[in-house]
C-alpha cells in the first residue's frame, strides 16, 4: 500500500477567506430576514455549470463516489491486489474529502450556521474516519479483521453522511454566503492537495482508469 497523503494539516486561509457572502440587494441585511422566496432566486444557479460548482452539489458528489466504491468492496471476494488497490483508492478519497472540508468548508460555513454542536460533531467523526484509515494503510487484505475493518469504516461514513446531508447541509443552504464560489474554493484545494500527493508519489489515485478528481 502506498503511504498517507501529507499530513500537515496546513490550513488553506486564503480559499475560506475569499468565498464572500452573497449579495442581498436588501441594504445589507442578512439572509434570515430575507422571505424563502426571496433566497431561492438568489441561490437558483445561473448555468450548469454553477450548479456542479455549488459546494453542496461537489460534497455530494464527494459522498456518491465514495459510497460507490464501498459498494464495489462488497461485492469484490478476492484478497488480492485488486482490494488493496480499491481499499487504497477509499482511504484516499476520505482523506482529501475530510481535508477540504476541514480546511475550507467548515470555517466558512460555521460562523454563519450557528451550530457549534454539530460543527464539533462533525469534526470529531472525522478524527474517528481517520482512525481506521490509519490501521487500513498499515495493514493488508486478508489480515485479521481486515474485511470487518473496511464495513465499519463504510458504516462510519454512511452516519457521517447522512448527518451532514439531513441536519448540516440545509442549514448552509439557507445562509448568506456564495456557494458557487464556495464549491471552486473547494475544487482547487482538492486539485492542489492531488498535485502535492502526486508529487510526492504518494496518492495512488491515478491508477484507476475513470476515477475523477474533481
Amino acid at each position: 500500500m502506498s503511504s498517507r497523503p501529507p499530513s500537515n494539516h496546513r490550513t488553506n486561509d486564503g480559499a475560506a477567506a475569499s468565498v464572500r457572502r452573497k449579495p442581498t440587494g436588501t441594504g445589507g441585511r442578512a439572509a434570515a430576514k430575507r422571505t424563502p422566496a426571496q433566497r431561492g432566486r438568489a441561490d437558483r444557479p445561473v448555468s450548469a455549470r454553477a450548479a456542479a460548482d455549488h459546494a453542496l452539489a461537489v460534497l455530494r458528489a464527494d459522498h456518491e463516489r465514495v459510497a460507490e466504491l464501498f459498494v464495489r468492496f462488497e461485492r469484490l471476494k478476492s484478497s488480492g491486489p485488486q482490494k488493496a488497490q480499491l481499499v487504497e483508492r477509499i482511504c484516499d478519497e476520505l482523506e482529501l474529502h475530510a481535508r477540504i472540508e476541514e480546511e475550507v468548508f467548515y470555517p466558512s460555513v460555521r460562523p454563519l450556521v450557528g451550530d457549534d454542536d454539530l460543527m464539533d460533531e462533525a469534526l470529531v467523526e472525522h478524527e474517528s474516519l481517520k482512525a481506521l484509515i490509519e490501521q487500513l494503510r498499515a495493514a493488508v487484505p486478508g489480515a485479521a479483521q481486515y474485511d470487518a475493518k473496511v464495513s465499519v469504516l463504510g458504516e462510519y461514513v454512511k452516519h457521517h453522511v447522512r448527518a451532514e446531508e439531513q441536519e448540516l447541509f440545509p442549514k448552509v443552504a439557507a445562509i448568506d454566503l456564495d456557494l458557487v464560489a464556495l464549491g471552486r474554493a473547494l475544487k482547487g484545494r482538492k486539485r492542489q492537495l492531488k498535485g502535492e500527493g502526486d508529487a510526492q508519489g504518494l496518492l495512488g489515485l491515478g491508477a484507476f482508469p475513470g476515477m475523477m478528481i474533481l
